[in-house]
């Protein structure tokens, strides 16, 4: 991936993190700190099993690449069922784009 396609990338879930951030602060006055808190720790793993499985280029490895995205399709649709509340998604959601992004700036 292209420096600039990467920057893109990183930019719009920077976005998303921060939308759904103040979507929670506008609808329920507050952010559940412990919902962001286990959402960043979910993107943060899911970012280092990306990268340790070797899933930077799908056309390199794609039978890797599908079975770490199937893997983190059912751990998240496990994580979405035992949310119950819009707000702990909201959480969960922005926590998990920051430990995107955080294990990204961590790498570089």
């Amino acid at each position: 991936m292209s420096n600039r396609l990467r920057s893109a990338a990183v930019a719009i879930e920077v976005a998303v993190t921060f939308t759904l951030l103040a979507a929670s602060l506008l609808a329920d006055g507050g952010v559940r700190v412990r919902h962001v808190a286990v959402g960043f720790a979910f993107g943060f793993v899911y970012r280092h099993s990306r990268a340790v499985a070797g899933c930077r280029r799908f056309r390199d490895r794609p039978l890797r690449s599908v079975s770490v995205a199937l893997t983190w399709i059912a751990v998240s649709v496990a994580a979405d069922r035992s949310l119950r509340e819009s707000a702990a998604r909201r959480g969960f959601g922005a926590g998990f784009g920051l430990g995107s992004v955080a294990y990204r700036a961590v790498r570089r």
